[in-house]
């Protein structure tokens, strides 16, 4: 009797950064197959990718641990053109669908589970002192040590993120600073006192006396503005994608005239975008052609006179905590690796370097985890497709080396 194909996968319930095993058996010696992944993001979209496979002479085969993770990385959003932004920043579990089709038709499925958290950990919404957040923590071990995310300029809370780094070995509060209830809509006027009295609250609550920060893109500019205004609250300082400078505030998730942050009361200096009319020509015809837009020319012409600039420059010499810095040298959203070698040039703390010349800006933790479509474009609304620089296999290769590097610096720092 001649065996069914069937497709199998391991394990069928784990984290969303363990090593996936797949395996076809029950085919025909030297028969071609492909084997398909589907998935939704946290906007009920889906995602599919495929890779294909020739069983061997038992009829069986299986897939090389590259294509595997390629199946995760090269999803794309199913019906758009130029794909789309695998949103997720809850710690709910990703189902994922694995088909094996042979000539166009399904023969084998199996749905499998890949999760961000493990029971031994507590998830805690916080709403408390004014402050809002996600804690996930060891009930039973609570002095682990302590660390602080903080997301960028969408204004979510990483929970899946933080979920994971809290299976590692730490208690982990997620940080909202805007667009979340209970704070400011808007990227506007966010005072600094509101991070300290957090910092405060979350090292009172474990009894610590210092925290790790991890912050990216905006919240690696808050992060550094942070280490460098309180420099003795930080055993350690990641700034994922980071920004040299103080840039303007958020109105909608859209720059706007108008401070980010405050310290006393008193507005801090901000950068002041300068637009060349060739750029604006530029990004609205990309909109009308619906092609992916950059705006790394704004900070070229906004950055042209750096004595301009230096008021709103962060003062990174005042960090005294170790630094690790994570920047792409095809980032599209701002200059991320220029101001990387910037910032290390000015802090006289120990830093440590990962720069990825081919990835873009959503190369590592929390915006990017092992185990899920890498990201390069979004659909903003308004017919606009941003480009956040880099490739789907550039991107997806900084993610896991960056993560395993981010591991070890909190091993010996955090």
């Amino acid at each position: 009797m001649q065996n069914k194909p069937a497709i199998h996968v391991s394990p069928m319930h784990g984290l969303i950064d363990e090593l996936t095993t797949i395996t076809v058996t029950g085919c025909t010696p030297g028969e071609n197959f492909y084997v398909e992944l589907s998935l939704t993001d946290q906007k009920e979209n889906e995602f599919k990718s495929t890779v294909s496979i020739k069983t061997n002479e038992n009829g069986e085969q299986t897939l090389p641990e590259l294509d595997v993770e390629g199946l995760f990385w090269s999803a794309e959003k199913v019906g758009e053109v130029h794909g789309d932004y695998f949103y997720k920043s809850d710690a709910s579990e990703l189902k994922m669908k694995w088909t094996l089709k042979r000539d166009g038709e399904e023969v084998g499925q199996v749905t499998t589970v890949r999760a961000f958290v493990r029971e031994d950990v507590v998830r805690e919404v916080i709403l408390e002192e004014g402050i809002v957040g996600t804690l996930f923590y060891h009930e039973q071990e609570p002095a682990k040590p302590v660390v602080v995310v903080l997301g960028g300029s969408d204004g979510e809370i990483q929970e899946h993120a933080a979920a994971l780094l809290a299976t590692k070995g730490y208690n982990v509060f997620a940080l909202a600073y805007f667009g979340q209830e209970g704070v400011s809509k808007d990227l506007d006027q966010i005072p600094l006192e509101y991070f300290d009295g957090a910092i405060h609250w979350v090292k009172g609550r474990f009894g610590v006396e210092g925290v790790t920060l991890i912050g990216y893109s905006r919240g690696a500019e808050a992060a550094l503005v942070l280490a460098s205004v309180y420099p003795d609250e930080f055993k350690a300082v990641v700034a994922g994608a980071p920004g040299a400078y103080v840039t303007s505030g958020l109105k909608n998730t859209i720059y706007a005239p108008i401070p980010s942050w405050t310290l006393g009361g008193k507005d801090l200096s901000y950068l002041t975008f300068k637009y060349r009319p060739s750029q604006m020509f530029s990004m609205i015809g990309g909109m009308i052609k619906r092609k992916p837009i950059s705006f790394l020319s704004i900070w070229e012409n906004s950055l042209s006179k750096p004595e301009k600039a230096e008021p709103s420059r962060i003062e990174v010499e005042r960090i005294k905590a170790p630094v690790l810095l994570i920047a792409g040298g095809q980032d599209q959203v701002w200059p991320s690796e220029k101001f990387a070698r910037q910032i290390a040039e000015k802090t006289e703390t120990e830093i440590r370097e990962l720069h990825y010349e081919e990835a873009g800006h959503f190369l590592a933790f929390p915006y990017a985890l092992p185990g899920m479509p890498a990201n390069v474009l979004m659909h903003v609304g308004s017919r606009m497709i941003m480009d956040f620089g880099g490739t789907k296999a550039a991107n997806a290769e900084a993610t896991t080396d960056s993560w395993e590097e981010l591991l070890g610096f909190l091993e010996e720092f955090a």
